[in-house]
This record gives C-alpha cells, structure tokens and sequence, in this order.
C-alpha cells in the first residue's frame, strides 16, 4: 500500500473503525469503510470483515487487521515468525499483517525487566543482533534487533498494575 498522508490516514482508520463497529450490518460496514479508503487514497479497495479480522485488498497489496473484543484476545498472523520471541503468558490485543510486515500488540503479566530479559536472550539465542536498547525510563524501554535482512522492535511499557504491554513488529527489507 503507498505511504498516505495524515488526514488520509485518519480517515483509513476511520473506515477501519466503521467497519468493525456495525457488526448488525456488516455488509453496510463494509461498504462504507470501502468508499471511505477509496476516496482517501485513489485505490480501488475490497473490504472483507470475519469476525474480528479485517481485510483491505487494494492493487497495491492487501492489509490484514484483527482486533480483540471485550479484553480478549485474538491470533497471531499464520506466518508470524516463530524466531521472533513473544513472551508467554500472552494476550494478543491486536494483530496486522501488511505486505510482509507484521505488526502485533501484546500484554503478559510478567514485570517489564523481566520480559525484557527475556527478549534479549531469546532473541540474541535465534541468532538476532542488538541494534539498538533504549531505556526512557523505568516504565518503558525499545529494543532493536536484525537479523538476514529482516528487523524486529519491541516497544515495552509498564501497565498500572505492574504488567507489561509491547508493541512488537517484524519484517524485511
């Protein structure tokens, strides 16, 4: 998909949002949150919701988005990398896969110094190399890591009750 500007990303997440909101009239859904994506970036675009994931094929590719309901959680991507650490136990809030790159955000019960840890040595054991490890305070931290052409960072922070939330994406170049 190409790179939009901000207003017109507003409105993709706008149709995005309609379409997951009118599950009484998921064909309407679809149909406005299509309008919506093709008047904002010019594309053709075919909307397909299936339960709580969301598909948008246009010519230039085609972008997958799942969203839990009511705290749950919902699957990983099939093709999600299995040498890119995810930290167990797990909730998996949201998940997107996107010509390659795939994109997840997850929270555990495990401290933040912990899963940080253990990012660290899962990764570095598959052969992954540190990029880059950033601490912004004790409450959040950003790990960087490559490996054959491909990337992996994780975006750690401290939830209220002690738990942790990450943003983890992958892929390649």
């Amino acid at each position: 998909m190409p790179q939009l500007p901000t207003s017109q990303k507003l409105l993709l997440a706008l149709a995005i949002a309609a379409a997951f909101a009118l599950p009484g009239c998921k064909r309407a859904g679809e149909a406005i949150a299509e309008k919506a994506i093709e008047t904002a970036s010019g594309d053709k675009v075919d909307i397909k919701q299936d339960g709580d994931t969301v598909s948008i094929k246009t010519d230039q590719g085609e972008m997958k988005v799942a969203a839990a309901q009511d705290g749950g959680s919902v699957a990983l991507p099939a093709d999600f990398p299995n040498d890119v650490f995810l930290p167990e136990p797990r909730t998996v809030s949201s998940a997107m896969d996107m010509g390659g790159m795939k994109a997840v955000n997850i929270a555990t019960s495990a401290a933040l110094a912990q899963v940080s840890a253990d990012v660290e040595k899962s990764m570095q054991g598959q052969g992954w190399k540190r990029e880059m490890s950033m601490q912004t305070s004790a409450d959040s931290a950003t790990l960087i890591y490559s490996k054959d052409k491909r990337q992996a960072v994780y975006q750690l922070m401290k939830a209220d009750d002690g738990s942790t939330q990450l943003a983890v994406r992958t892929g390649g170049s």
